[in-house]
């Protein structure tokens, strides 16, 4: 276990906070994609609650950077406090959320944004070449994290398309789309699914319905990875 530092904080959504965090010495080496074990310590440095979260910044950065959403919990209630200086434990890299191949969609709700972003900064600042699309599901416009970079990042590399939707407003001048991802929506911007590699993240209900939704679609499940929680 390493001991990272909190040099930044800010809100980022409506009950989202941000937080990147920098080494005291070591740092670890991890895959965009991953996840770690966030660690608090007592003042022996001795773990007293850990949970997991998954890193949201790209392999190459100096940081590490986690989107959390503040439920009340034991372990978020005491992140909802936390100050600019403060340091916890973390322990990994963990998990094989990563990308692989020039064909990916990724498909995130919520903060499951965190390792999806990871990927496409990473996909982003190696300029790759393919075809890489973002489906990103919230319930309402002030829910919705990382957006500008995410549209910024679009932009920038035509290789990345990011569609949002939301599934409980219409709000006035939006341009995304509305309601749940659906095969109709895939297949209105990914006419050819068997050809993808798929990347579910988010809520366990919600990966789960979608991972039955593209083996319905014809999808390989070798070609389906999925992280939920929930």
């Amino acid at each position: 276990m390493l001991i990272y530092k909190v040099a930044e904080i800010r809100k980022e959504a409506d009950g989202v906070k941000i937080f990147r965090m920098v080494p005291e010495g070591d740092s670890i080496k991890h895959r965009s994609g991953q996840f770690v074990l966030m660690h608090f310590l007592d003042n022996d440095g001795r773990s007293i609650l850990k949970r997991p979260y998954s890193i949201a910044s790209a392999p190459d950065s100096p940081y590490l950077e986690f989107c959390i959403k503040m439920v009340g919990g034991d372990f978020t209630s005491k992140l909802d406090k936390m100050k600019k200086g403060a340091t916890v434990g973390i322990q990994g890299p963990l998990g094989n959320m990563s990308y692989d191949g020039e064909r990916c969609v990724f498909i995130c709700g919520g903060t499951g944004i965190a390792p999806v972003m990871s990927m496409i900064r990473d996909i982003a600042k190696k300029n790759a070449k393919g075809k890489f699309l973002v489906f990103y599901s919230v319930k309402k416009r002030d829910l919705l994290v990382f957006r500008k970079e995410l549209e910024e990042l679009s932009k920038k590399n035509p290789s990345i398309n990011v569609i949002l939707t939301l599934t409980q407003e219409t709000p006035e001048g939006w341009s995304g789309k509305c309601g749940r991802i659906s095969e109709s929506m895939l297949r209105e911007f990914v006419p050819d699914p068997k050809d993808f590699n798929w990347y579910l993240c988010g809520p366990l209900k919600m990966t789960q319905a979608m991972r039955e939704c593209l083996l319905g679609m014809g999808v390989n499940e070798k070609k389906v990875y999925l992280e939920g929680w929930g």
